[in-house]
């Protein structure tokens, strides 16, 4: 991403302020956020810790833990966002979650710690790094027996990629995946891939 891109994106991010559209979700209203991004929590069956990596303006942190806990599952979000001023944003927003919000690029922040679950999209790195995307994510941010769940998010006007096929491609079979066509409102897609039981140093 060239620096007048990414400048960019960040004040339009920072703009967009509270809510869906300040996450990345254009106008969605609370119920269409929500049926966007609820599947997320089906393959988090157990209480522990999440990583939302490029977590905006924080509003999936302050969400999703919500629709765990209507199914008795507790969730403690954490979030990691490249963008410094998108940071500071989130962190003012949800100042309860502040010092759980970081800022840097997943492919060389070195996490404090590890999680139970981390959430990602597909599209961080290009196609031709998603095996090392996921190697550096499961090795280094998800814990033993934890699960790490890619995402992309195509709109209506995108033919999806392939993802599922993109993670058999480069050898990461995934556990379990969720598709769900939206007729005119694009397709979600997002697999998930179990972490083993112990760590290999």
């Amino acid at each position: 991403m060239g620096i007048r891109t990414r400048d960019l994106l960040e004040d339009a991010y920072v703009a967009a302020g509270d809510g869906p559209r300040g996450s990345g979700s254009g106008h969605a209203s609370p119920g269409d956020w929500r049926a966007k991004r609820q599947h997320l929590t089906v393959p988090m069956d157990r209480e522990g810790s999440w990583l939302d990596v490029g977590c905006a303006n924080g509003f999936l942190m302050a969400t999703l833990p919500a629709w765990c806990e209507e199914r008795d599952v507790m969730i403690e979000p954490y979030g990691l966002e490249l963008l410094p001023k998108v940071a500071i944003l989130a962190r003012v927003l949800h100042p309860d979650m502040a010092d759980r919000i970081w800022t840097g690029s997943v492919m060389e922040w070195s996490p404090p710690r590890r999680f139970t679950y981390v959430t990602a999209l597909e599209d961080l790195v290009p196609p031709s790094r998603l095996g090392d995307l996921v190697d550096r994510l499961l090795g280094e941010f998800v814990e033993p027996g934890g699960r790490l769940l890619i995402s992309a998010y195509p709109n209506q006007h995108e033919v999806p990629r392939d993802l599922f096929g993109d993670l058999v491609a480069c050898g990461r079979e995934p556990s379990g995946r969720i598709r769900i066509e939206r007729p005119g409102r694009g397709t979600l897609i997002t697999a998930w891939l179990d972490a083993s039981s112990s760590v290999v140093t």
